[in-house]
């Protein structure tokens, strides 16, 4: 029985829905910290280079994709694919663009929650210091993240269990509105937000003055060209990278947003809306926010380290503590983490708009029906993400969902296009009412050059797979909150022949492995282990005489800064809680579920197909 199919209200909402899904944490955290270690100003250049042959390439191809599926009552990929090869195996080629999308929403949306939750501590100005109480914001994420050996700020992962509970079921309520009641109503709000915060941000940190140093010294650093990097492979992948993760192809997102598109009307100028959208929110704002304000607070030779900190450090660590020590914590805090919260928010509701209209569209399950199923799995499969987080289930999800996964899918769709549909027709569809004509130059990157690519970039990403997880060591000081200092790391590369010996007794026993040693820190940097414990397996390992080795190479101490300002090595007595993690398990656990999400999916497609062919009345 046919049905109505669901459009978008107005193309500025399209184009706002559409510019969600790109816009992402990555714009305003990875892309700066991408710049700074691969180049500076130079890496403008394989940016760009990369937004040519790959980004906007596989932009159109969404789009036509997309929209050519669309007419055919599809709006996620296996239905697309099976329009345009008309092949038995075509519609599970298109599991890519169901099993991808609901890996990637089990950890992304975790990120997502994190953003909220640091909203809710920036208002109530929860990780600022009292009077005997001191906030290390480093410690402070690893324990909400419950992957610290201490519990000075936390005690467990429960409160982030309930952020992310917040999240998923914002997420599912607006996909279960629909295209227009739902995502685009949601686009037309939080993305002029996302705007307005990134103005009064910018504007926030151009302000701030000279402290350690200016917004200048961060411009400087990150946009002053070194020519030399461009010889680095590595650049030009990382580049390449960048734009994948800014664009947001490779979901099958944009592809189930264009078949709402109907015909003669214009996706060649709108897709290239979306992706200009999305670039100037990344260069212009990307740059103006973290890494200046980086350099007002730590100063210029601090950036180089911040930046190569991770994206999560300068989001959830640099950042709270420059807010937290500035004027305005509540405001600037909240809308700081608000920002990243709207621009994550936007682009998960996308990336799991294609498993709705899967079930939808091909399942013939009702929207109430869909958005139970998928709220459901999505917060069971969140589950080892939260639990699990300090083994690397995360990265291990990012890693196949987030990186090989989005080039697979993209290499799969652009031969299809070029080389089953063909260019010629792809053109076509792309140009059906369009208001613009893209230059006849991309029928040939699409064709020859964007494929190549996209296969060396696979390969070179493939290549870095570790499929024997190596064990993790954490360590802690106990009762963080109690020393009003810093406790500073720095020494030597030599303390990797003492953790190899933990990682091998962690190996031997196939199990996790604890110590705990009372540690005296002195004023002249010297260390001394006072009392030690440990499990019988470790200690054979890691004796007393190690770990007071260990904590000397890597160059532990405690400093305090004096009435003065000026910062000062002090005598302490501290007690250190050390944890060697066999991480096995777990990643082979998050592989397995990776496999169970495609074999399920499968698995559903082989039964609607086949459904289809019996009742092809109930399917039209």
């Amino acid at each position: 029985m046919a049905t109505t199919r669901e459009a978008w209200g107005s193309r500025i909402g399209l184009i706002l829905a559409a510019a969600g899904n790109a816009i992402g944490i990555g714009n305003l955290l990875r892309f700066p910290a991408q710049a700074a270690q691969n180049g500076g100003g130079a890496f403008i250049i394989p940016y760009l280079v990369s937004l040519l042959l790959f980004g906007l390439p596989l932009m159109w191809v969404a789009w036509a994709v997309g929209r050519y599926g669309g007419r055919f009552g599809h709006s996620s990929l296996p239905g697309m694919f099976d329009a345009i090869w008309k092949k038995p195996a075509s519609k599970y080629l298109g599991v890519l663009g169901l099993a991808i999308p609901v890996v990637f929403c089990l950890y992304y949306t975790y990120i997502e929650s994190w953003c909220l939750a640091y909203a809710y501590f920036s208002l109530t100005a929860g990780y600022t210091n009292a009077p005997g109480y001191t906030v290390d914001l480093s410690v402070f994420l690893r324990e909400y993240l419950g992957d610290a050996t201490s519990s000075s700020y936390f005690s467990g992962v429960m409160p982030a269990l309930g952020f992310l509970i917040i999240v998923v079921l914002l997420n599912v309520w607006i996909l279960s509105q629909g295209i227009m009641k739902g995502i685009e109503r949601l686009a037309k709000i939080a993305i002029p937000l996302l705007l307005i915060f990134c103005v009064a941000l910018a504007v926030r940190v151009l302000t701030l003055g000279k402290m350690e140093g200016t917004a200048l010294d961060g411009l400087a650093y990150l946009w002053t060209p070194d020519f030399s990097a461009l010889t680095n492979p590595q650049v030009w992948i990382a580049a390449a990278g960048q734009i994948f993760f800014t664009l947001g192809v490779g979901f099958g997102a944009l592809e189930c947003f264009a078949s709402y598109v109907r015909s003669k009307q214009d996706i060649a100028l709108t897709s290239l809306t979306t992706a200009s959208t999305n670039e100037f929110v990344e260069i212009i704002f990307g740059s103006m926010i973290a890494i200046p304000a980086a350099a007002i607070f730590f100063g210029p030779g601090q950036i180089e380290a911040i930046a190569g900190s991770g994206t999560f450090s300068i989001g959830m660590v640099s950042m709270p503590e420059i807010l937290r020590s500035t004027p305005g914590l509540p405001f600037f805090g909240t809308i700081w983490f608000l920002l990243l919260f709207f621009a994550a928010f936007t682009s998960s509701v996308a990336i799991a708009q294609p498993v709705m209209a899967f079930l939808q569209d091909e399942a013939k399950l009702s929207r109430g029906v869909s958005a139970t199923i998928l709220g459901l799995v999505w917060i069971l499969g969140s589950l080892p993400v939260i639990f699990f987080y300090k083994y690397g289930v995360l990265d291990e999800f990012d890693f196949w969902a987030g990186t090989i996964g989005l080039v697979a899918l993209a290499i799969v769709e652009v031969v299809l296009f070029s080389w089953v549909l063909g260019t010629s027709k792809g053109w076509e569809e792309l140009h059906d009412g369009a208001l613009i004509r893209v230059p006849r130059l991309f029928m040939f990157i699409l064709k020859y050059i964007t494929p190549l690519g996209l296969i060396a970039i696979f390969l070179a990403w493939a290549l870095q797979a570790n499929l024997s997880p190596t064990p993790k060591i954490n360590w802690n000081v106990v009762d963080r909150h109690l020393y009003p200092g810093k406790f500073v790391t720095g020494g030597s590369s030599s303390v990797q022949a003492i953790e190899d010996e933990i990682r091998r007794a962690v190996q031997a026993s196939d199990r996790d492995l604890k110590a705990w040693a009372g540690v005296r820190l002195g004023h002249d940097g010297t260390i001394t282990v006072t009392n030690y414990a440990a499990d019988p397996s470790l200690e054979r390992a890691l004796t007393a005489e190690k770990v007071q080795r260990w904590l000397e190479l890597m160059g532990l101490r405690y400093e305090e800064k004096n009435r003065q300002g000026n910062v000062e090595k002090k005598d302490v007595a501290i007690t250190i809680a050390i944890e060697a993690l066999d991480r096995s398990p777990y990643i082979w656990l998050a592989r397995i579920i990776i496999i169970g999400f495609f074999a399920a999916f499968t698995a559903m497609i082989a039964v609607v197909w086949k459904k289809r062919k019996n009742d092809p009345e109930e399917f039209a």
